[in-house]
């Protein structure tokens, strides 16, 4: 196989030297190669940097290869430039982050609390997930060129938030395709133009630009492919035009240069404090989530971070403030970890970096909990649903919207670790608590066989308002099968995981009844949408 890399090792002035060789380095990217997708990554130090590489293929079909110069899109991590772009607007005295965003946007609805940009930067508006909305009518993002207009139009359809704002965190896109907008509407200008004037062009970020016209041709932009299947590697790519909450098209060498602008605090101290607030919700509890940056710990060390996720791209950068080091991780293969190998660059090129922190020392489950904890769980809240297995004396959580197990390491009587959660199991039910303190709540559910009788009975039409389209459910098989009636070729099975309680990869859908126990509707519970009824048309 013909393996690619790219280096570029730079000498510089009063930075320690490496610690690493370059082989312990790209041993990290091994097996990309140009018969595959693969990633470009960057790490600095006092703001020089000290490596770049680059591995994979950035066009499988013309064996172009990845180098230190490709484009990719950073998914995410574009939301702490839209967040830059709505503080400098504040910093300016044209808006305030406790401004009502219907002040800008009055199309909004009102939801009889208001939402404030501060909500929007922070993903505790309580807003559903434009993206996620329209998925229900069988058009997720990448199959449908969005654009902020289309967005706008979906968020303004929406009757009800997930939750009063202020009171709760859930990520979603809607906030920062909002933020966008406003700076569009405030500052009189295109948001590429805002940026690039504010932003890129001034901190040197040469490579840097928005995804708002997805069929602009950009020089150097590698194509992204989901995970390898049994036809190989097929392309993903965002053919969309919206921005704002994602689209940035950038390279790892400038996406270190932005880390040392926040790390310089170039931005000056009135941008650069407010991005790194942390949010705090209505109950007292601060979040580690601010303005577009995730605050952490990753074995034992502060970590400011953002990942980043669209089409097949998927992009990680961090700062170690005590280590006064930045990794930028940019990869164009939807089956790779980018933050794994972000941290793992920094942990090779620094010796001195703890190693990745072994599984909490683990006791062996009793017999009790071995034969009583496992089962099926869902989250009527969330959407959220999972199985709890028993294999080989130890408890894995599989999480059923992914099938992703993650093993279940005990800590003590019924608590457990699933990677940095808590999972404490309190009778029936299971709870999952984040290291900020977010909370998932399971119950426990008895697996359920609908008859032939009670499937029947929900087969029919069913339609929203707030989505803009109707869904068809059918039986097939012995099986309730669910489609969009504008795109019949998505049908695809729904799982029965409890009565009235069905799931799909999303989430969960709840048969909605009325007087008597007739179908009325069905409630779509999604991580990103808690509730939309689809009403009943008519049964067949």
């Amino acid at each position: 196989m013909h393996h690619v890399s790219r280096w570029i090792l730079l000498c510089t002035v009063a930075v320690a030297p490496l610690s690493a060789s370059a082989a312990d380095f790209e041993g990290l990217f091994k097996g990309h190669d140009l018969t595959e997708p693969g990633c470009v990554v960057g790490v600095s130090r006092q703001g020089q940097p000290e490596k770049f590489g680059a591995y994979g293929a950035a066009d499988i079909e013309h064996a172009v290869p990845n180098t230190t110069d490709t484009i990719m899109e950073a998914g995410s991590v574009s939301k702490q430039f839209t967040a830059t772009a709505i503080l400098m607007l504040a910093e300016d005295g044209k808006l305030a982050l406790t401004d009502d965003i219907r002040k800008y946007l009055p199309e909004m609805p009102d939801y009889g609390t208001p939402i404030t940009i501060n909500h929007l930067l922070s993903h505790t508006s309580g807003l559903r997930d434009w993206g996620e909305v329209f998925n229900l009518v069988g058009w997720p993002r990448t199959e449908m060129v969005f654009t902020n207009r289309e967005a706008l139009q979906i968020s303004t359809r929406q009757k009800a938030l997930n939750y009063k704002p202020g009171e709760a965190y859930s990520y979603n896109n809607t906030g920062f395709t909002l933020a966008a907008i406003i700076v569009e509407r405030i500052s009189g200008k295109s948001f590429p133009d805002f940026t690039r004037e504010r932003i890129f062009t001034k901190f040197g970020m040469s490579k840097t630009s928005w995804r708002d016209n997805f069929r602009r041709t950009v020089l150097n932009r590698a194509i992204a492919y989901r995970e390898k299947s049994a036809e190989g590697f097929l392309q993903e790519m965002p053919f969309e035009d919206t921005y704002g909450h994602g689209a940035l098209l950038t390279t790892a060498h400038d996406l270190l240069t932005w880390n040392d602008v926040l790390a310089s605090r170039k931005l000056g101290e009135f941008v650069t404090k407010r991005l790194e607030e942390q949010a705090v919700l209505t109950g007292g509890r601060k979040i580690s989530y601010a303005r577009g940056l995730v605050f952490g710990t990753y074995n034992g060390l502060p970590e400011i971070s953002h990942g980043g996720s669209t089409a097949a791209y998927r992009t990680w950068v961090a700062r170690y403030p005590s280590l006064k080091m930045s990794v930028a991780v940019l990869c164009n293969g939807g089956g790779i970890d980018a933050t794994k190998l972000g941290r793992e660059s920094v942990a090779a090129l620094r010796p001195n970096v703890p190693a990745p922190a072994p599984e909490a020392t683990a006791s062996t489950p009793t017999a009790i909990e071995l034969s009583q904890l496992p089962g099926l769980y869902i989250d009527e809240r969330t959407g959220h649903s999972a199985r709890i297995v028993a294999s080989e004396g130890a408890l894995k959580f599989i999480a059923l919207e992914t099938a992703r197990e993650t093993n279940l390491v005990r800590l003590s009587e019924n608590r457990y670790l699933r990677g940095a959660a808590e999972v404490t199991f309190k009778g029936a039910s299971l709870e999952s608590r984040g290291n900020d303190g977010e909370t998932t709540a399971f119950r426990k559910v008895d697996p359920y066989a609908p008859s032939a009788a009670e499937l029947q009975a929900v087969v029919g039409d069913y339609a929203s308002a707030e989505v803009d389209g109707v869904l068809d459910l059918s039986v097939k098989d012995g099986r309730l099968i669910f489609a969009p009636a504008n795109r019949p070729s998505v049908a695809g099975p729904l799982t029965p995981l409890s009565r009235d309680i069905y799931h799909d990869a999303e989430g969960l859908i709840a048969i909605v009844r009325g007087a008597g126990g007739k179908v009325e509707g069905i409630r779509f519970i999604r991580p990103r949408i808690y509730s939309i009824v689809f009403t009943r048309a008519a049964a067949r």
